[in-house]
């Protein structure tokens, strides 16, 4: 497919105080071997220098455009990026993060025949020099049939990043403002909307690990993680009742399972940040929701931790757990 005839790719870049990064990312962008795209920069209300060096592209690249509104979440940005894109396909990028150069040709080459609407991609961890961590995650599914499943069940995380689809997918699907875990809440949508989905195994998008990213804030701000996990438990429910409609059991007891491993991190979390009241809510919340999953249809490490939790014991466990961690990374750190 020559390049003039090609379909165009909306790119979007929900930037908010990432001036540091944002130049190395649309370095990735513009390099492109893709050529036919255009480039959104939605600054969410940014209160660095994010706003003029997105601006300063507007004159390096005529594919840029952006767009500078008052801060309203991830979501709000996200959504309008959406808006404002004209392209037939969408691809998410975060302004701190890097893409391979050929990561829009490869997945362009499966989804412009037509049969495809969705293409999933690995990605790869980088530091905040960006340098590689060594550690990659390639999507290594055979049949793309089990890519939902394994969303469902987080044996493949929900990055809205992490995927090239076709832009009509979000017609009927929008990013919930003013909550987090924003992601959880909408691919599995859009994946099941998709009316074929193909799985590259390449590592194609290099995902930036950030002390102060929205996910590295919850190791240290007890409030944040609070709030995070408020938002994740909805987005979770969400997606239970969402399965219970699609009358897939198999899809409710997965989307459970998956639930109940987070609900279980998250309270090993808290108690790491010596948060009484916060374990003891999410606590409280890990006891009504296992009201709802028998425990014949546990994972088997679900089924261990609810049965240590009935002996009022895994508190105690994941204390120990969290002291043992600090008490080697100081033995390491004397080394």
């Amino acid at each position: 497919m020559s390049q003039r005839k090609s379909w165009l790719v909306s790119i979007i870049l929900p930037a908010y105080n990432v001036s540091d990064y944002l130049d190395a990312c649309l370095e990735s962008i513009t390099s492109q071997t893709y050529i036919n795209t255009e480039i959104i920069i939605v600054d969410d209300g940014s209160t660095d220098d994010t706003p003029k060096r997105a601006d300063d592209w507007l004159s390096k690249d005529e594919r840029v455009h952006v767009i500078h509104q008052k801060n309203g979440g991830l979501s709000a940005a996200r959504n309008a990026g959406l808006y404002y894109a004209h392209g037939d396909f969408i691809l998410f990028v975060d302004p701190d993060d890097c893409i391979d150069e050929n990561l829009i040709s490869k997945c362009m080459t499966l989804l412009s025949n037509g049969s495809v609407s969705l293409v999933h991609f690995g990605y790869r961890l980088i530091d905040e020099n960006g340098l590689l961590r060594g550690k990659n995650f390639p999507d290594r599914l055979t049949n793309a049939e089990k890519l939902l499943p394994a969303i469902l069940s987080d044996k493949i995380p929900s990055h809205s990043w992490q995927f090239l689809c076709k832009k009509d997918l979000y017609s009927d699907i929008a990013f919930p403002e003013g909550r987090k875990a924003e992601d959880v809440a909408t691919t599995y949508k859009l994946v099941d909307k998709a009316k074929k989905c193909y799985v590259l195994p390449d590592c194609l998008y290099k995902y930036r690990v950030r002390s102060n990213s929205i996910l590295g804030e919850l190791t240290s701000d007890n409030s944040k993680a609070i709030k995070y996990y408020e938002d994740e438990l909805l987005a979770f429910h969400e997606m239970i009742d969402w399965a219970v409609a699609q009358k897939r059991e198999d899809y409710v007891v997965v989307a459970r399972n998956n639930m109940m491993r987070h609900l279980f991190y998250h309270y090993k979390h808290l108690l790491a940040l010596n948060d009484a009241h916060g374990a003891d809510w999410i606590c409280a919340e890990i006891r009504e929701e296992l009201k709802f999953l028998s425990f014949h249809r546990m994972e088997p490490l679900n089924k261990v931790r609810a049965f240590m939790l009935k002996l009022n014991f895994l508190g105690l466990f994941y204390r120990l757990n969290n002291l043992l961690k600090k008490t080697v990374k100081k033995i390491l750190h004397k080394i």
